[in-house]
């Protein structure tokens, strides 16, 4: 009788056995299944001071999970030790992919557009737009002499014409100087060969070529039309002649936070705008804008000219002259009945 018993005690004992494998079989294949096959669109920002229950509550609210699933996702994927810092975003993927990318801190990014000819405040607002960094920090960022001069080891008054124009990928709230750096290596990187000794053969410094290929980017985007314009910025330099650049003003009044972008017969007077090429012989105190590859090669090989004058035709290009009264003529025929 006690054989029986304990016979019957040890079947009882596999049986249960069996069932809570069972259910733990269940309960994990149930839960991983659930991560596999089920899809999440979110955007979700981990911040310093962001719980695990609180990150679990933004993954599934509003979703029917199965049994204990939280435990699994404790126990199994182990997201509370694991969860990294940061911005993730899910398009209609897997809430497993979604998890691992949390896990291994695979941060999603946004695309940030910066154009060549883009200013610094223009970039600010860019990446401002973006959610990558604040407007207002980047500003005085770029604008700090001491940053300025940890980043470059110059005393530049702005890192203007330092920060290259592209197409970057950016996670947000990458911060201020995370986006300052990686711009600011792209302009080191894609410098054309030699820039320093060739624009020194022509009688500037690096800082003063970057400063002309700044103007030529703003007065055209025509690669073709590039190299001439920077022959003829030169062939004015050398015969001291004013330069006579219209986006200089236009830079020199954002500056005084006046971002009209028409500029007036007071503008082209106007003394006190020491970026107004009218009146102050030279290049202006700093570059205008952040210029293109294109601008840079302009400037390190430009065309072999003699013009001293351009004007925009009707068609958008622009006209060369080597006298005057052939400028004058040009403008006449192409800017008089604007």
């Amino acid at each position: 009788m006690g054989k029986k018993i304990i016979l019957s005690i040890l079947v009882l004992f596999i049986v249960c056995l069996v069932g809570v494998a069972a259910a733990a079989f269940y309960w994990y294949n149930s839960s991983k299944e659930f991560l596999l096959n089920n899809n999440i669109t979110k955007e979700i920002h981990i911040e310093k001071g962001h719980s695990y229950g609180q990150l679990y509550n933004e993954l599934f609210e509003g979703v029917t999970t199965p049994p204990y699933f939280d435990v699994y996702v404790r126990k199994v994927e182990k997201l509370p030790q694991n969860m990294k810092f940061g911005y993730y975003f899910a398009d209609n993927i897997s809430y497993y992919e979604f998890i691992q990318n949390i896990k291994q801190g695979i941060q999603s990014t946004v695309k940030v557009t910066i154009p060549e000819g883009f200013n610094l405040f223009d970039i600010a607002n860019a990446v401002d737009k973006a959610g990558v960094a604040s407007k207002d920090a980047f500003l005085k960022t770029v604008f700090d002499k001491n940053f300025i001069k940890e980043i470059t080891g110059k005393t530049y008054e702005s890192l203007e014409g330092f920060l290259f124009p592209g197409t970057y990928l950016f996670p947000k709230n990458f911060g201020v100087r995370n986006v300052v750096d990686t711009m600011y290596n792209d302009f080191k990187k894609y410098l054309p060969a030699d820039f320093k000794g060739k624009v020194a053969a022509k009688g500037l410094d690096e800082y003063e070529a970057i400063i002309l290929a700044s103007i030529v980017q703003k007065e055209t985007y025509n690669s073709r039309e590039a190299p001439i314009v920077a022959s003829v910025y030169y062939n004015r330099l050398n015969i001291d002649m004013i330069l006579q650049a219209d986006p200089t003003i236009l830079y020199g009044n954002f500056l005084r936070g006046d971002f009209e972008i028409k500029i007036g017969r007071s503008d082209l007077r106007d003394e006190t705008n020491i970026y107004n090429t009218y009146k102050h012989k030279g290049l202006p105190p700093t570059p205008i804008c952040n210029p293109s590859l294109v601008a840079l090669e302009a400037v390190a090989n430009p065309a072999d000219t003699k013009y001293i004058f351009f004007v925009a035709s009707r068609d958008g290009e622009h006209l060369f002259s080597e006298t005057y009264e052939e400028h004058k003529r040009y403008v006449d025929e192409h800017q008089k009945n604007k």
